[in-house]
C-alpha cells in the first residue's frame, strides 16, 4: 500500500481548552479511559491510577508488543502511576494527588470507589471544587444497581439486539466495536465540561453518575418513539430502514454494496427511472412510501437482481446523476487510505517509543482560536509513577501546584 498522505496537523502552539486542569482517573477498559483521553487531548493534564497488577484491559486481546491494543488506544495524553489503595503509603498518596485535582473519574463496580475510600463525600470533604465523575452499567437506582455490566449485556437488556440482525433472526450484537462503551464515555467527558463551567460560576464541584443503560435508551429514542406510535415491536431489517424504503444496501454486479436512501416519492420516480425495471413505477404495491415498507420484502425481491446486473461505480454514478443518496461500504483497508478521511485526518499515524508506529482514530473535533492536542503516545503501566510522585512531593512542599484551588 502506498504511504499514506495526510494534511498537516492542527496548530497547537496556542492555549488549549483544559490547560491548568488536572485529572485523576481510576478507570477500567473503556468509558472512564476513553472519556479521559478526550479530556487530555483538550489539554487536561491525565493521570491514569491503577493497581500494580493492572487494570482487566491489560488481558483483552489482540496485543501490540505484548500491550493490548485497547489499552494503548484509550490511554493515549496520559501519564501512568500504580498504586496499591489497599495499602496505607498507597492510599495516602491517592489522596495526596486528588488533593491537587480537578476532576475525579471512575467506572468500578458500583460501590467498589466508596469501599476503597475514594467516595464523593470523602474527597469533596478537602476538595470541595472537585468534579466527581462516576459511571455504572445499569445506572443508581433499582434492583440491578450494583451490577457489573460490559457493552454487549447492557446491548442485550436495553433491548437493542431485538432490532440488530438480519430479517427473521431473532437479533444480534453490535460486535464490531464498543459503541455503547465510547457513546457513554463521550457522555461522561460532556457532563464533567459542563460541571467545570458550573464551578466557574458557584465555585464548587458537584458528583455526576452515567450509567451506559442511560446512554443506550438516548441512542435508541427514536426507535423508542416508532415502538410508543404503534405498539409494534420493530423486527431485525438488516441495513434496510423502517421508515423509508428503499433505504439499504444492495449487492452489486461486482460483488461491492451499494447503500442508497429514497426519501420522498420524487426521488423515488427518479429511482424507477434509473432502475430501469419494467412496470416498478405502475406497480401500485410500491406507489407510496407508506405501500412500499409494507410490501418492504416484494419490493427487495425485484430491485435485488437489478443491482446485481451492475457494479457498484455504475451504480453511484447514476445516483449522482439522479440526485439519489447513496454511498460506499469500505473495509478497514479502504478507510485508512481514503482521501476524504486523510484529508481531515480523521486516522492518524503515530510513532510510539513502545509500540512503533500505530494507527489512532483522529480528533472528533476542530477549534478556531484554542485547538486540541494532537495525540501522543501513551505510557506503559506505572511508567509515571516516580515523575509524578516526586512532582507532588514538590508540590506539598511549595515547589510546585498542580491544580487551580
Amino acid at each position: 500500500m502506498a504511504p499514506r498522505q495526510q494534511a498537516a496537523p492542527p496548530d497547537s502552539s496556542g492555549p488549549l481548552p483544559l490547560d491548568g486542569i488536572r485529572v485523576i482517573e481510576l478507570g477500567l477498559f473503556a468509558v472512564a479511559p476513553w472519556a479521559s483521553k478526550q479530556l487530555a487531548v483538550l489539554g487536561a493534564e491525565v493521570i491514569k491510577v491503577e493497581d500494580p497488577a493492572g487494570e482487566p484491559a491489560h488481558f483483552v486481546d489482540p496485543h501490540i508488543n505484548g500491550t493490548a491494543a485497547l489499552y494503548v488506544s484509550a490511554n493515549l495524553n496520559k501519564r501512568h502511576v500504580t498504586l496499591d489503595l489497599k495499602d496505607p503509603a498507597g492510599y495516602q498518596r491517592a489522596l495526596d494527588l486528588i488533593r491537587t485535582a480537578d476532576v475525579f473519574m471512575e467506572n468500578m463496580r458500583p460501590g467498589t470507589a466508596a469501599r476503597l475510600g475514594l467516595g464523593y463525600d470523602e474527597l469533596s470533604a478537602f476538595n470541595p471544587r472537585l468534579v466527581y465523575a462516576s459511571a455504572s452499567a445499569y445506572g443508581n437506582s433499582g434492583r440491578m444497581a450494583d451490577e457489573a455490566g460490559a457493552d454487549p449485556f447492557v446491548q442485550a437488556f436495553c433491548g437493542w439486539c431485538s432490532v440488530t440482525g438480519s430479517p427473521g433472526t431473532d437479533g444480534e450484537m453490535l460486535r464490531y466495536m464498543a459503541h455503547l462503551d465510547i457513546t457513554t464515555a463521550s457522555m461522561m467527558a460532556e457532563a464533567i465540561l459542563m460541571a467545570l463551567l458550573s464551578r466557574e460560576h458557584t465555585g464548587r464541584g458537584q458528583k455526576i453518575q452515567i450509567s451506559m443503560l442511560a446512554a443506550a435508551m438516548a441512542l435508541q429514542s427514536t426507535r423508542l418513539a416508532e415502538y410508543h406510535a404503534t405498539g409494534v415491536q420493530p423486527p431485525p431489517r438488516g441495513s434496510a430502514s423502517s421508515t423509508h424504503a428503499p433505504d439499504q444496501a444492495f449487492r452489486c454486479q461486482d460483488g461491492k454494496y451499494v447503500f442508497v436512501s429514497v426519501l420522498s416519492e420524487g426521488q423515488w420516480a427518479r429511482f424507477c427511472e434509473l432502475l430501469r425495471v419494467k412496470g416498478l413505477a405502475e406497480d401500485p404495491r410500491f406507489a407510496t412510501n407508506r405501500a412500499r415498507l409494507a410490501h418492504l420484502e416484494s419490493l427487495q425481491d425485484v430491485l435485488r437482481p437489478a443491482f446485481g446486473a451492475k457494479p457498484l461505480t455504475w451504480w453511484l454514478l447514476q445516483f449522482r446523476r439522479g440526485a439519489i443518496p447513496a454511498g460506499r461500504a469500505l473495509s478497514f483497508e479502504d478507510v485508512q487510505s481514503d482521501r476524504q478521511v486523510l484529508a481531515n485526518r480523521y486516522v492518524q499515524e503515530l510513532d510510539t517509543p513502545h509500540w512503533g508506529r500505530v494507527l489512532v482514530e483522529g480528533l472528533p473535533w476542530t477549534f478556531g482560536r484554542t485547538p486540541a492536542r494532537s495525540y501522543r503516545s501513551g505510557g506503559l503501566k506505572g511508567e509515571h509513577t516516580d515523575e509524578v510522585l516526586a512532582a507532588l512531593g514538590a508540590s506539598e512542599n511549595g515547589v510546585h501546584d498542580g491544580c487551580q484551588q
